[in-house]
C-alpha cells in the first residue's frame, strides 16, 4: 500500500467527513477491493460535508474498481464544475449524467434552476435515481442516449462505469455492446418544454464531436456550455464552434472547457432578430 496515498485519503476523508462513522465508512469504501471477499459490498451509502453551497450530501457509491469514487472526487473535491456566472441559469441540462454527481452539484449551486439529466446505461440509472432521492433533488430523468437524431444507438459497455460510449458505426471495439434508445436535443427541448438551455453540461465519452457537428442548430438556444472533451474532439473544434454559434473563446478550467456568451447576451443571427 502506498503510504502517500493512504495519508492523502485519510486527510481528505477526515476533511469532508459527514461524521465519525462516515469517515471510517469512506476509508473502507476506498480500500474495499483489498478486503476479503466475504467482507466486500457492491454498494456503499456515505455521508459527506462540504463547504457551502454544497453542504451535506448522502451518496450511493458502487465499489466498481474506483469508477464512482473517481467521478465523485472530480465533482465535489476537485470542483471541476465550479465557475463564476453573472446570473444563475434557470434551466440546466446534464448530458451524460452517470450517477448524478453533476446534477446534484448544480442543484446545490443553483437551487432555483429546473434540472434535467440524460443517461442511457441501466446500471448507472438505478444509482442515479437513488442519489437524486437521497439528496432531495427534483430533476427530469431521460433514460436515453443523446444523439443528433432520434432513434436507437449501440453503446459499448466499458470496464469503468464512467466510460460507456456510443459506438461509431462499424467500429465497435470488441467490448460488450447494448442497444439503447436515442434522443436529439431538439426532442429534449420539446419534452422539457424549454425555450432555452441556460447551462448545458456535456460528458458523453467522445460522442460530442458528432453531437455538435450534425443537426446542431439547437446550439443557438444554449447560453452556457461546460464540456469534457475526448478523443479527436480538440480545443480547435471548440474554437470553430464558438465562432459559428457566437460564444466567446473557450475557457480551460481544471477538468472541463467552458463556453459562454458575452455578458450573458443570447445568440443573435446576422440575418435576423435574436432568438427567444
Amino acid at each position: 500500500m502506498d503510504i502517500f496515498w493512504l495519508k492523502r485519503n485519510i486527510k481528505t476523508s477526515w476533511r469532508y467527513r459527514g461524521g465519525l462513522w462516515a469517515f471510517f465508512v469512506r476509508l473502507v469504501f476506498l480500500y474495499s477491493s483489498r478486503l476479503p471477499k466475504l467482507m466486500r459490498r457492491p454498494e456503499w451509502v456515505i455521508s459527506f460535508q462540504y463547504p457551502e453551497p454544497i453542504g451535506s450530501l448522502c451518496l450511493l457509491l458502487r465499489a466498481n474498481n474506483g469508477a464512482d469514487g473517481f467521478i465523485h472526487g472530480e465533482v465535489f473535491e476537485h470542483n471541476y464544475y465550479h465557475f463564476e456566472l453573472p446570473c444563475a441559469p434557470t434551466t440546466i441540462l446534464d448530458l451524460g449524467a452517470n450517477i448524478g454527481m453533476t446534477t446534484i452539484y448544480f442543484h446545490r449551486c443553483f437551487p432555483k434552476a429546473e434540472l434535467a439529466c440524460v443517461e442511457p446505461m441501466p446500471g448507472n440509472l438505478s444509482v442515479l435515481r437513488e442519489n437524486l432521492r437521497l439528496n432531495s433533488v427534483k430533476a427530469k430523468l431521460i433514460p436515453e442516449a443523446v444523439n443528433p437524431t432520434d432513434g436507437r444507438v449501440v453503446m459499448e459497455v466499458a470496464r469503468k462505469d464512467y466510460g460507456h460510449r456510443v459506438a461509431k458505426p462499424g467500429e465497435t471495439s470488441g467490448e460488450q455492446c447494448i442497444e439503447v434508445p436515442a434522443v436529439s436535443v431538439r426532442a429534449l427541448l420539446d419534452i422539457l418544454k424549454w425555450d432555452r438551455i441556460g447551462l448545458l453540461k456535456i460528458d458523453i465519452e467522445g460522442h460530442e464531436k458528432l453531437l455538435l457537428s450534425e443537426n446542431a442548430s439547437w446550439l443557438e438556444l444554449v447560453d452556457l456550455i461546460c464540456i469534457e472533451c475526448h478523443d479527436d474532439f480538440s480545443s480547435n473544434d471548440l474554437r470553430l464552434l464558438t465562432e459559428r454559434f457566437g460564444f466567446l473563446p473557450p475557457e480551460r478550467l481544471p477538468g472541463v472547457w467552458l463556453l459562454r456568451r458575452s455578458n450573458g447576451i443570447r445568440f443573435q443571427r446576422t440575418d435576423g432578430p435574436a432568438l427567444t
